[in-house]
């Protein structure tokens, strides 16, 4: 499918160029370019899917979906050998051959919408089953390694959440409707080119004083006309594929915006923030209205195009073929007969034009998956670069501009993490931390202290495998590790399933309720089981001992407290880190914070203000 579409727009963008003044590089090659590297970005989306061997079963349901595009054409076919007999018998004033005329063309209905309907039928099943499977292998490329953060951290691409809903069906349905209709043209063409060359017989005419002889001349009319038919249309729709990108772009960042209110509506509640977040999406929608003005102005030209194309080809096989009947060498049934092989093979001539439109938008569809895809790519890439082959262990390596490739280093039995020569970095590149040297031992509890702002939340980001913009080396030699951030993050789930986030839930309900019990949480009147937004239900207090209740349930080998405590008064932060102190006595603690009752309970500080970097 992918090779066959791709000699199509290959053959398309042939007959589609234009001069351009303003291009150093001629423009049919620089069109072909464009149109070969879409094309090769395909390649790489669909691959996965279609060229290997288990996909067996949807190829046997596209060649059925394609064996049915056939039976279409043949009963294509056998309709306009009908027309033939049927104008021959009405110009005869025949009635006695009409009811015979008329079942037979009935049997043509039936036969025709069966297969109509059953191709349809099983190419929409087959869309699905592809947008399944690249569903499922961007969401997990997206999840995997934390890509799903770096990327943001990148700020690219935008919108992935659109990319993955809207952009993956759009490449399934219209790759597909695309390439049916493509192989519908070919054998339309096949099928009927033969028949319009046989009823256009030889034709002789005077040009300068010269007599030419043309057979089938009525085949060279519908493709000069189709030629002349696509370029226009190019000429006239050039421009809708980065419209289309531009739609795509600001659609979402106005549903983006939506979200942003709704996540964040308490706060903006509490400021008053209506009409600043009233502006906000005026101005993200008057974007997508001035997209949207430029985009109609565009498609009603092309509109315009295409309603006059079409009612120019309807006309000119009659006015064709209207001498030779007028000479009584063609009956009335040669004339409508040669109608509709005219249109049959002007419509598969004109491919291109029919489907312009949906061609740019298949076009800029692509092209935003394949950028999502490369973004995850070299995201990933980067991740395996940095990660080491020792099964179990987690160790980190990078440079504060490209990552290296780490050694395989084991950790010291003794010790759960050992940081050497540790530098971080901001995004930007500016040095926050520098030379830092460390090791922990099982069962210690170690605060990161110094002024705020500092990098000691960065620092905790670079243990946990978040933040690649540092230097050095660290190992963690720990099977099972959690990381409690300022800001826990709540699922739309269970309450069963969110305090045993991010794992299943297998802890009884005894033990459940013995945890809530600890962390001075009361059972929900909905029970374990009730779903709810507990994210707007719970303070955020409530919010932090819901995540000191994960730590106790999961029982890591270290736990990560960034703020964990934050929202809480010193003395419930404090009791909430006792009774982790106590439930958790074999476990590595390493924490940020400023509560001073929580920094009383560490023995042990790391201050980070010695490596802080001298302004020169």
């Amino acid at each position: 499918m992918c090779r066959l579409l791709w000699y199509t727009v290959q053959a398309a963008c042939t007959i589609t160029a234009f001069p351009t003044a303003s291009l150093a590089i001629p423009y049919p090659t620089l069109c072909k370019s464009l149109f070969m590297q879409t094309l090769k970005s395909f390649y790489r989306l669909a691959r996965p899917f279609w060229f290997v061997r288990s996909q067996w079963r949807e190829w046997l349901m596209l060649a059925t979906v394609l064996g049915f595009t056939v039976a279409i054409i043949r009963i294509s076919v056998l309709i306009a050998d009908w027309d033939k007999k049927f104008y021959d018998a009405l110009a005869a004033f025949n009635g006695q051959a009409m009811p015979a005329l008329i079942a037979e063309y009935l049997g043509y209905m039936a036969m025709m919408v069966c297969c109509i309907v059953c191709g349809d039928w099983l190419q929409k099943k087959l869309m699905f089953r592809w947008r399944s499977h690249l569903t499922a292998q961007f969401e997990q490329r997206w999840l995997a390694e934390g890509s799903h953060y770096r990327l943001q951290l990148n700020r690219e691409p935008d919108n992935p959440d659109q990319r993955i809903a809207e952009d993956i069906y759009l490449l399934a349905d219209k790759s597909i409707s695309l390439f049916r209709n493509f192989f519908n043209n070919v054998l339309k063409f096949s099928a009927f080119v033969g028949v319009l060359w046989e009823l256009s017989g030889v034709q002789q005419f005077t040009l300068f004083g010269q007599q030419f002889t043309v057979h089938g001349y009525l085949v060279w009319v519908a493709l000069g006309y189709s030629a002349l038919a696509t370029v226009a249309a190019h000429l006239v729709g050039r421009k809708l594929k980065h419209l289309n990108i531009e739609r795509q772009h600001r659609e979402a960042d106005y549903r983006a915006t939506l979200l942003r209110v709704r996540d964040h509506a308490e706060q903006i509640a509490f400021y008053r923030g209506e009409n600043a977040e009233s502006r906000r999406l005026r101005t993200r929608f008057s974007r997508i209205s001035d997209n949207w003005r430029r985009l109609i102005s565009r498609e009603f030209k092309q509109e315009t195009f295409w309603a006059v194309y079409v009612r120019i080809s309807i006309f000119i096989p009659i006015v064709a073929t209207l001498p030779m009947y007028l000479a009584h060498t063609l009956t009335f049934g040669d004339m409508m007969q040669t109608r509709t092989s005219f249109a049959r093979v002007q419509d598969s001539f004109g491919w291109f034009t029919d489907v312009y439109r949906r061609l740019m938008e298949w076009a800029a569809t692509v092209e935003r998956l394949s950028g999502f895809q490369a973004a995850l790519d070299e995201t990933l890439n980067e991740t395996e670069r940095a990660k080491q082959s020792a099964p179990e262990e987690t160790a980190f390596s990078g440079s504060l501009k490209e990552p290296e490739a780490r050694q395989k280093q084991p950790a010291p039995a003794d010790n759960l993490i050992r940081a050497e020569g540790i530098s971080v970095a901001t995004a930007q590149g500016r040095i926050l931390l520098q030379n830092l040297n460390f090791q922990a031992q099982g069962s210690e509890w170690l605060l990161f202290d110094g002024r705020s702002g500092i990098g000691k939340s960065t620092l905790m980001r670079v243990f946990a495998g978040l933040w690649p913009y540092y230097q050095g080396r660290y190992i963690l030699n720990a099977r099972r590790s959690l990381f409690l951030p300022q800001r826990p993050y709540l699922p739309y789930a269970s309450l069963r399933e969110s305090l045993c986030y991010p794992h299943p839930p297998q802890a009884d309900d005894a033990q459940l309720a013995a945890v809530l019990k600890q962390v001075g949480l009361p059972m929900p009147a909905a029970g374990l089981d009730g779903k709810c937004e507990w994210a707007s239900l719970l303070s955020g207090g409530e919010q932090q001992r819901l995540s000191i209740a994960r730590a106790l349930i999961a029982r890591p080998d270290v736990l990560f407290l960034d703020e964990a405590t934050n929202q809480l008064d010193d003395e419930t932060a404090a009791t909430l880190m006792s009774l982790l102190r106590r439930e958790l006595p074999d476990t590595l603690c390493i924490a940020v914070s400023h509560q001073t009752a929580v920094k009383a309970l560490f023995a042990r500080r790391l201050m980070l203000d010695d490596a802080v970097p001298q302004e020169d």
